[in-house]
């Protein structure tokens, strides 16, 4: 199975949908998920680890945290293409935080506050 296929396949569980979108705005740790979402962490981390395996996710290591986010910059054009497609429907609902992406050219950006304000 390619992986633009597998990527779909893995967006079919309703529960592993919702953190996707989640992570399709600003980046994200495992807590502001489990905050956001209102599930378990080892669910969330499940998810998180299926999504990366798909290709639909990367993390990123930021000293004890870790952050994750959609996968913009994809090696696989169909990959990227459904990420944006994803991004743009759930910007249209009204699913992402700030309204979504409209375009590859204006992907979310890190935010250096970003666990400060989930803090706050």
């Amino acid at each position: 199975m390619t992986r633009p296929f597998s990527a779909l396949q893995e967006l079919g569980d309703s529960t592993r949908l919702r953190v996707f979108l989640a992570i399709l705005g600003i980046r994200k740790n495992v807590s502001q998920i489990v905050s956001e979402l209102e599930l378990a962490q080892p669910q969330v981390s499940y998810h998180l680890r299926k999504l990366k395996d798909a290709g639909l996710a990367v993390e990123e290591k930021d000293g004890r945290w870790v952050w994750y986010q959609a996968n913009w910059g994809a090696g696989d054009r169909n990959l990227r293409d459904l990420i944006e497609l994803m991004a743009r429907w759930a910007g249209d609902a009204g699913a992402l935080e700030g309204g979504g992406p409209a375009t590859t050219a204006e992907h979310p950006k890190k935010r250096d506050s970003d666990m400060e304000d989930f803090l706050l």
